[in-house]
């Protein structure tokens, strides 16, 4: 069973650039490309490091989602489908 903790913003932010990622001066997570990442909820919008979930996926990569309750939910399903 995944556990979630919570982090606060410098902690993301530390984490984020450890993996390549980074955040801009406006607080939005950019790819290790430096472009912005964009919600999978509303397309249109770009993800902020308040708003994030940063989760740690397989082999040693990490992925960042929208830090909404569906997305969680839509997460938590992905892992329970992967188990079976």
């Amino acid at each position: 069973m995944p556990q979630f903790e919570e982090l606060g913003v410098p902690e993301r932010t530390l984490l984020l650039k450890a993996f390549g990622y980074n955040v801009d001066s406006e607080g939005f997570i950019l790819d290790p490309r430096g472009s912005r990442i964009r919600s999978d909820e509303a397309p249109r919008k770009s993800l902020r490091i308040e708003e994030a979930m940063i989760i740690s996926g397989a082999c040693g990569t990490l992925e960042v989602l929208d830090g909404t309750p569906t997305s969680i939910s839509k997460f938590l399903r992905r892992i329970e489908e992967a188990g079976d």
